[in-house]
């Protein structure tokens, strides 16, 4: 009797520590549809404004309007080129805060983190472009 109490409490504790250790998965699938959305939006013509700003934090929203939008999506062409691929890098969890970074790859520039800033809500608060330089030893080692 003692060993099927202890199998029982040992079978119990692996299927509440399994889903304790995913508790972060749904909040990262969440935050990679709108992080793929916006991403999408600002390298294509596909994704509306209208669609883009539903998950946005409203204090956003305040500062990128459709016009924003547009100058983003132009600076975008120009700056970078067109999309070549898209990665997902990393998801940091913080208090009230979660953090997801992409790496992308464009025609003009080889390596352009995108990294994007959510609320506990699953809202976009901020997000930035960030151009990443090789440096000339690498590129060297890697041509030769």
């Amino acid at each position: 009797m003692k060993k099927i109490v202890l199998i029982f409490v040992a079978v119990m504790m692996m299927a509440f520590s399994s889903v304790c250790m995913a508790a972060d998965g749904g909040d990262l699938n969440k935050d990679q549809k709108v992080a793929e959305t916006f991403i999408s939006g600002i390298t294509t013509e596909k994704v509306p404004y209208d669609k883009l700003v539903a998950n946005i934090d409203n204090g956003l929203k305040k500062n990128f309007d459709a016009k924003a939008y547009d100058a983003l999506k132009n600076e975008v062409k120009t700056k970078f080129g067109d999309l070549k691929e898209s990665k997902f890098y990393s998801f940091e969890r913080y208090n009230n805060q979660d953090k997801v970074t992409y790496l992308t790859s464009f025609s003009q520039e080889n390596v352009v983190a995108i990294v994007f800033v959510f609320d506990k809500n699953n809202k976009l608060l901020e997000f930035g472009l960030l151009p990443i330089q090789q440096n000339q030893q690498a590129q060297e080692s890697a041509q030769q």
